[in-house]
């Protein structure tokens, strides 16, 4: 009797290439989803940046217009309580808010409440924020001004990584590896 081997040939695809396809899949997937969150972060922290700039810019034109006032913060952020005086017109969301006339210490403090916080004005439809602080995540300015050499240093900070609010209204970081909050900075000297 002859007996005829066929060999043993197999269709389709085994259990165990189905596996290994199936975990290829999902490491590339995660590395996609990983690179897409790298890179709305890094959309999000030059946003930030930009924002810091302008707010800075915008800062160091003030003090030049202003050569006579003191913008000193004495290594304190600035307040953002509104100022006894607001010495530039603003539009409050109902009418025109004409300026007052200020001194021009008076006028520091104003511009810098008015940078660093911006005047908000409150509408029917809701609260519109108009300075370039109000899309930055808790920023805090510094200025420190050395009379003697007319040197004036600008210190914005803000948030950098942070994961939202809690049911506290606490702001919940995300660490680095040592565990410390992340806050960028971005500081400009400008002389007088």
């Amino acid at each position: 009797m002859l007996i005829i081997d066929r060999g043993n040939k197999s269709s389709g695809f085994s259990l165990i290439e189905v596996m290994v396809t199936l975990t290829i899949t999902v490491v590339g997937l995660v590395g996609l989803a990983t690179l897409q969150m790298q890179a709305n972060r890094a959309t999000l922290d030059t946003g930030n940046r930009s924002q810091a700039v302008w707010i800075t810019q915008d800062l160091i034109n003030r003090i030049r217009a202003n050569p006579e006032g003191n913008y000193h913060t004495n290594n304190t952020a600035v307040d953002c309580a509104a100022p006894a005086r607001i010495c530039v017109a603003f539009h409050n969301g109902n009418s025109r808010q004409t300026a007052q006339t200020c001194s021009a210490q008076q006028l520091a403090i104003s511009d810098l409440w008015e940078v660093a916080c911006g005047t908000p004005a409150t509408t029917s439809t809701g609260t519109i924020r108009s300075s370039s602080a109000n899309f930055i995540a808790n920023p805090q300015l510094i200025i420190n001004d050395n009379n003697a050499d007319q040197r004036i240093e600008i210190t914005l900070s803000w948030d950098s990584r942070t994961s939202g609010k809690n049911n506290a209204d606490q702001t919940i970081y995300a660490t680095d590896a040592l565990g410390s909050a992340s806050r960028a900075e971005l500081t400009t000297v400008v002389y007088r």
